[in-house]
């Protein structure tokens, strides 16, 4: 049209307060511009940070975000898969809020939605899946001890039931190989994930007759705790052992002294499951495979660093 008719146009819209018909757009078009994201705990403690990158990477493509929570429950899947599909949202993305973890397929068949699952995965169904590369984690916080010299590391592990301490403590071994430094059974202590178990934990470490010089924590509230019993036995930090977390909660920081930590790249994660569906919904080519997100360093003065910086190590945007 010419320029004055599209003037006209706009200053109708304007007057008339127009609004387009989506419910009619998303008819003809047998889809619409929104895409559902299913968690299973939505008050979790990486849900948001996740949540937050979904929305982000959706809304740049002019999309929105349909949120429910299936408490883990596959009926409440499944009720949330009938509404979502009723909508005609363009995909799904089916995410675990509390830990990494296997599942089997969604609770009824998406009738071919594209889906992503995200901190979850699956070997039952061809689906790309995001999760963290816990294992690089754990050699990555662990490397950084002994790069500093430590050569006595322990580890202060969660309960072995999660898929995630089992592969930090493959991470953990693997640096101390690559180092040419023995595994010593007698320096690994498998805990709850809470500051308790690190207090407690840290405590039997430093009563054997050779204590560690290093104290590697797979999470931070067990590094919270070890923390907390060092500084009871007036063991300096660092100077006389160095101790580093996982997950760089909000609290690490805030520690005495400010806790290192191995970051969870839970944003980075929710923004490459938002961009992979967003390209399976605009018939993009989708690499079906399990997608692990490297970790990063946060080193802080727990290991003598003078100052909060993220280590060179993973910062390129590379997924394996």
């Amino acid at each position: 049209m010419s320029e004055s008719a599209r003037q006209r146009v706009l200053e109708a819209i304007g007057k008339l307060n127009y609004r387009p018909n989506t419910i009619a757009r998303s008819l003809r078009k047998s889809h619409t511009v929104t895409i559902g994201l299913i968690t299973d705990d939505l008050e979790g403690v990486f849900t948001m940070a996740m949540m937050r990158s979904i929305e982000e990477a959706a809304s740049a493509c002019g999309f929105s975000v349909f949120l429910c929570n299936s408490y883990g429950e596959m009926s409440r899947e499944r009720a949330h898969l009938e509404v979502l599909l009723a909508k005609q949202v363009s995909g799904i993305i089916l995410m675990s809020g509390y830990k990494v973890r296997e599942r089997g397929a969604p609770a009824m068949d998406l009738g071919g939605v594209p889906v992503v699952y995200l901190y979850q995965y699956t070997w039952d169904v061809p689906v790309p899946c995001v999760i963290p590369d816990d294992e690089g984690g754990g050699n990555l916080g662990t490397k950084h001890l002994i790069d500093l010299g430590r050569r006595r590391i322990a580890l202060i592990n969660g309960p072995m039931h999660f898929e995630a301490s089992q592969l930090r403590l493959l991470g953990y071994q693997q640096a101390l190989k690559n180092a040419g430094l023995p595994f010593d059974p007698a320096l690994v202590r498998t805990g709850k994930w809470n500051e308790q178990s690190g207090y407690e934990l840290a405590h039997e470490l430093l009563t054997l007759p050779t204590p560690p010089d290093a104290i590697f924590c797979a999470s931070d509230s067990l590094a919270a705790g070890a923390l907390d019993a060092l500084h009871e036995l007036q063991i300096h930090v660092p100077k006389d052992i160095s101790v580093v977390g996982f997950d760089n909660r909000y609290f690490s920081g805030y520690q005495r002294p400010p806790l290192s930590s191995v970051a969870l790249p839970l944003y980075e994660m929710g923004l490459l499951a938002g961009e992979i569906l967003l390209n399976a919904i605009q018939g993009a080519p989708v690499n079906v495979k399990i997608h692990r997100v490297p970790c990063t360093l946060v080193k802080r003065k727990s290991c003598g660093a003078l100052s909060d910086q993220i280590a060179p190590v993973h910062q390129e945007r590379r997924y394996s």
